[in-house]
């Protein structure tokens, strides 16, 4: 149906409604902006009342613009769509608002998430809320297949495993081979759309070659490595630790006990000195597993106990997901040491490097990159001090291959340098951390 049918639509709305003229034609506008009905499915319709409408309009006139609303949509012939516009979530919704902008927000995001048109997150694609044309388009095809099958029943939203039957509509439609371009998904074109912006981001040239050296080898989902259990097994140690159903037991300091802390010594070679330690304090990698296990929540405490949490029991019970988690992790979860982890992997990725050679390398470009502390722009000391962080993170998984360096016996000279090199399966780690940032969803800033 064409823009003319929706014109025509709206003058009979104003014939039997002459108070809603101008309601009727804003609705119009909204909704298709002059497009035709092909503009209208049941999510846009949920954003353009829930959502644009109280923000953009006074509270005394959104009574009449959904009036208008319905009466447009009967019109078009689009019943089912006229109840969402006088249904009881609509006012649920615009009360919210009228208490303000925070409550109207969540009443929004509550009801649309209910409706059951709402895109979910999967493990194929998680939306961003920066969005280029591809993806927007995407979520487009997806908010429409899942309005499709809301309306034909398929689809119950509060019924039996609704979400469940949710994401696999939103994966069929993501994975469907598309005729233009031929043989490509949605997902492919998103994940494409997404590294090629990450690509231009770069402000320095020497991060932007390297980010596009690397841009092929992302456009699919990294493989985990054969020994999957092997390569995160400090992470399956931990877990296994607390997945008993006591958990186990800490000190009166909340540290691991001393026994638990040695044995984690000598199976992962994690001390190097004379004498033992003496808690958890002493041994970091420890207090890293921990930190980071507490950060995904994949522990809890509770008491003097430690215990594994429902998501922690999952992921020790799939070694390719722990894998996938612990890949995609950094030291502490910093945005700072976030990108300094990209910097420096792909910098690894060129291949073995002098430790003093990758401070030099990395610098510049994270110094262009405009990161600031309270004190001004970092410095040099600033970045070699958080170099560290992505190499102990992956230490902890045996990801690098270190040389250390030698000395003249008698004189402290220095012979060879401190070399580093990721392992094959550290290699594979680095790909699935840069991934996760070129093809991973864009958010606002303070979106999440």
């Amino acid at each position: 149906m064409s823009g003319e049918e929706v014109d025509r639509a709206v003058r009979r709305v104003e014939a039997r409604r002459p108070d809603l003229t101008m309601a009727a034609q804003a609705v119009a506008g909204g909704l298709t902006a002059g497009e035709g009905i092909a503009m209208i499915h049941q999510a846009a319709l949920q954003h353009y009342l829930w959502w644009y409408m109280p923000r953009d309009y006074p509270d005394d006139e959104w009574q009449g613009l959904v009036e208008a609303a319905a009466a447009l949509l009967d019109e078009l012939g689009l019943p089912r769509l006229a109840d969402v516009a006088r249904s009881p979530a609509t006012r649920t919704v615009l009360a919210a608002w009228a208490h303000g902008r925070k409550e109207g927000a969540a009443a929004f995001r509550s009801a649309h998430a209910k409706s059951g048109v709402e895109p979910p997150d999967t493990a194929l694609l998680a939306w961003g809320s920066v969005m280029g044309v591809d993806e927007a388009r995407a979520l487009d095809a997806v908010e429409r297949a899942l309005g499709d099958a809301v309306a034909a029943g398929t689809l119950v939203p509060g019924a039996l495993r609704w979400q469940a039957k949710a994401s696999a509509i939103t994966d069929a439609v993501l994975s469907r081979p598309l005729d233009l371009p031929p043989g490509q998904t949605l997902a492919g074109l998103v994940t494409t759309e997404r590294i090629g912006t990450w690509i231009d981001a770069a402000r320095h040239p020497v991060h932007q070659e390297w980010r596009s050296g690397v841009a092929n080898r992302l456009l699919h989902p990294i493989e985990p490595p054969p020994d999957t259990g092997d390569a995160v097994a400090p992470m399956r140690w931990l877990l296994e630790l607390a997945v008993a159903p006591d958990g186990t037991e800490l000190t009166q300091s909340n540290y691991l006990a001393r026994a638990t802390v040695l044995a984690a010594v000598e199976r992962f070679g994690w001390w190097d000195w004379e004498k033992p330690p003496r808690s958890e304090a002493d041994v970091h990698q420890l207090s890293t597993l921990r930190d980071a296990a507490n950060r995904l929540r994949l522990l809890r405490r509770r008491g003097r106990r430690l215990h594994v949490t429902t998501r922690g029991a999952e992921l020790l019970a799939s070694p390719e997901q722990l894998w996938g988690q612990v890949a995609t992790e950094t030291e502490d979860g910093d945005d700072f040491t976030r990108a300094v982890t990209e910097v420096v992997g792909l910098r690894l990725l060129q291949g073995r490097v002098e430790q003093r050679e990758l401070e030099a390398d990395v610098t510049p470009i994270l110094i262009a990159q405009g990161w600031s502390t309270g004190g001004g722009p970092i410095t040099v000391n600033h970045v070699s001090s958080a170099v560290y962080r992505p190499l102990r993170w992956w230490r902890l998984f045996d990801a690098i291959d270190e040389v250390e360096a030698t000395w003249e016996y008698g004189t402290a000279r220095e012979l060879t340098p401190h070399t580093i090199a990721l392992t094959s399966d550290g290699e594979r780690m680095v790909l699935a951390y840069l991934r996760s940032r070129a093809a991973g969803p864009r958010q606002r800033v303070g979106d999440g």
